[in-house]
């Protein structure tokens, strides 16, 4: 089977990196960016509370909970798929968003957990637009490098909380990058088995524990 490139699924470990101690001034308690540093804060309590790599399972699906608290899925699926998005009704909205969300939390949990024992963040800006929405930015040191992230952010839900909906890693945008793969999918074969392939790529991830 071949599997639909994901962009972005390696990049959701950097919303889980530590914020660093130093880094910048302290932003306002209900910012964009407090809500990245708060998040990072309830993930690493949870991290770093077994002495090992090793997790609990309840602590996997702390982790995983996490994650999904912190993101727009359906917002984050609407940008993604375009004017494909517009064509689907609600069922289908809703299962498209379901399938790409446990895509999402599978695929990264290990490398989640790992970053936030290695990484650390330090945020250097925020920008709200017009119409509210917040792009924070931020550097995060690797091995051999670091990485610029751009985090696009809105509130969202009935406690109208920030959530992330896109990512920006060095220039290369996760919406921006899924919907060329998914439009030249698409107009090769048809939005059904698009989603059949990520409905594979699920269960596999699933199966695989």
């Amino acid at each position: 089977m071949k599997t639909i490139p994901i962009t972005c699924c390696a990049l959701l470990a950097a919303i889980g990196a530590w914020a660093a101690p130093n880094a910048a001034a302290a932003p306002s308690a209900d910012s964009a960016t407090a809500f990245l540093q708060a998040h990072d804060a309830r993930v690493r309590a949870v991290v770093l509370r077994a002495p090992t790599d090793s997790l609990s399972t309840a602590e996997h699906e702390q982790v995983r909970a996490l994650i999904s608290d912190a993101f727009d899925f359906r917002e984050l699926s609407r940008q993604s798929l375009g004017q494909v998005w517009e064509a689907r009704t609600e069922t289908e909205r809703d299962e498209f968003v379901q399938v790409y969300r446990g895509i999402i939390e599978r695929r990264n949990l290990d490398m989640f957990v790992s970053y936030h024992r290695d990484g650390g963040i330090s945020y250097t800006g925020e920008e709200i637009a017009d119409d509210g929405r917040a792009v924070v930015l931020a550097e995060v040191p690797l091995k051999k490098e670091k990485k610029v992230i751009a985090y696009s952010l809105h509130r969202s839900g009935s406690d109208r909380q920030w959530r992330i909906y896109d990512l920006t890693v060095d220039g290369a945008g996760t919406v921006a990058g899924n919907r060329r793969a998914w439009t030249r999918f698409i107009s090769r074969h048809s939005y059904e088995q698009l989603l059949e392939r990520l409905r594979k790529q699920l269960t596999s991830l699933e199966e695989a524990g």
